[in-house]
C-alpha cells in the first residue's frame, strides 16, 4: 500500500485523538476572540456621538464616558497586538486540514528532528494560549514571547500541556527508524505514529518498551485504533505489507505482568538481516534478541510506581491521567503554570 494511503488510514484510525485536540483549539479560538472583544484598542473604546444619541452627545463628554466603562478592559497597543497574533495562530491551526498532524522525515534528516519540528508546529496552540494569557494580564514581553506564536517545542511544554499532547503521524524512511531518539517525547498522552517506507530494522521500537507506554509494530492500519483511546503515551510503527518486520504489541492495560502486556505476532529470522543505511546487522539482531528475551522473561516482583501526586498506585504505574478533551479549551486560557514565559 503506498505510503500516502497508509498516512490517510493512520489518521482515520486515530480520529478520536485528532478530534479531541481540534475541539480544544476551536474552543480556544472562541475564547481568545471573546477576549479581544472585551479588550478593545483605546481608539475603539471611544463612544461615538451616534452611539450616545443626539441629546446625550450634547450633555456627555464621549471620551470621558468611554473611559468610565472601558478602563478595565483596554489593553495597551503592544499587548493587544500580541492577543491578536495569538488569535491568528490558533485560528490557523483550527482551519488546517488533517495534514497538519503529519510530518515527514526529509532526506538526510533525523527522525528525532522531524518529530520535534512537527510537535513544535502543533504546540503553537499551547504557546498562543500562554501568550494570550500573559498579554491579557499585562505580563507580556513582546520580544521574548512572540516567537512562541511560530513554534513551541515539546521541551517547553508543562505537565498540563503534555497531558493533552497532539497526535503526530510521521512518514519516515526505514533507514531513519532509530527509535531510541524518540524516548524524550514519550510522555503524558503523546501519540506518535511512524509510517515506515522501504526496508527498516525489524524490531526498532523494542527500545521504547517500558511499563506505562503502549508500543505497537503492525502492518494493519486498523490496529492503530488500539492506541487511540489509551490513557498514556504510545508509539506505533506502521510497516508496508510483507515488510519482514517483527509484529508485536506492548499494551500496558493488563495488570498481569509483562507476559500479559507483550504479545508477539511475528518474529523474523535473524539470519535474514541485512544492513539498512547506517543501521548494521548487529544492532538489528540485538533488538530482535531483546524482544525475544522480553517475551520469555520471568515476572519480577511488582513495585508500584509513584503517581503524579507522590503516592504509589499500581494501577496507574506512574502514567498521567488523561484530561477530558472538553477541558482543553478552558485550560488553554486558564492554566496556572505560566512561569516558563512570565
Amino acid at each position: 500500500m503506498p505510503s500516502e494511503q497508509q498516512v490517510d488510514r493512520a489518521l482515520s484510525a486515530l480520529r478520536s485523538s485528532m478530534e479531541g485536540f481540534r475541539s480544544g483549539v476551536a474552543r480556544a479560538v472562541d475564547e481568545v476572540r471573546t477576549e479581544l472583544e472585551k479588550r478593545r484598542r483605546p481608539e475603539e473604546g471611544r463612544a461615538s456621538d451616534a452611539e450616545l444619541g443626539a441629546l446625550a452627545a450634547r450633555l456627555v463628554d464621549a471620551d470621558r464616558f468611554a473611559a468610565l466603562f472601558a478602563e478595565e478592559s483596554l489593553l495597551d497597543p503592544e499587548a493587544y497586538e500580541l492577543l491578536e497574533r495569538a488569535h491568528e495562530a490558533l485560528s490557523a491551526l483550527d482551519a488546517a486540514d488533517d495534514r497538519v498532524f503529519v510530518e515527514e522525515v526529509r532526506p538526510d534528516a533525523s527522525l528525532r528532528d522531524a518529530v520535534e519540528a512537527g510537535l513544535a508546529r502543533l504546540g503553537v496552540a499551547f504557546g498562543a494560549a500562554r501568550v494570550a494569557e500573559l498579554a491579557r494580564e499585562g505580563r507580556h514581553r513582546k520580544e521574548a514571547h512572540a516567537e512562541h506564536l511560530a513554534a513551541f517545542p515539546p521541551a517547553d511544554w508543562n505537565r498540563a500541556e503534555r497531558g493533552v499532547a497532539p497526535l503526530l503521524v510521521v512518514r519516515t524512511p526505514g533507514a531513519a527508524l532509530r527509535a531510541g531518539a524518540l524516548a524524550e517525547f514519550v510522555d503524558g498522552t503523546q501519540k506518535l505514529v511512524l509510517v515506515v517506507e522501504g526496508a527498516a530494522p525489524p524490531a526498532a521500537l523494542v527500545r521504547l518498551v517500558t511499563p506505562g507506554v503502549f508500543i505497537l509494530q503492525t502492518e494493519d492500519p486498523t490496529e492503530l485504533e488500539r492506541i487511540d483511546g489509551f490513557a498514556g503515551p504510545a508509539v506505533a510503527a506502521l510497516f508496508p505489507e510483507r515488510s519482514g518486520a517483527a509484529l508485536f504489541a506492548h499494551d500496558p492495560s493488563p495488570d498481569d505482568g509483562l507476559t500479559a502486556r507483550l504479545v508477539i505476532g511475528d518474529l523474523p529470522d535473524r539470519q535474514d538481516l541485512r544492513p539498512i543505511g547506517p543501521i548494521g546487522v548487529s544492532q538489528q539482531a540485538e533488538e530482535l534478541a531483546q524482544l525475544a528475551t522480553l517475551a520469555a522473561a520471568p515476572e519480577p516482583a511488582h513495585v508500584a510506581a509513584p503517581s503524579a501526586d507522590g503516592h504509589t498506585d499500581g494501577a496507574v504505574a506512574g502514567r498521567l491521567e488523561v484530561q477530558p478533551a472538553d477541558r482543553l479549551a478552558a485550560w488553554l486560557l486558564r492554566q496556572a503554570n505560566l512561569r516558563d514565559l512570565g
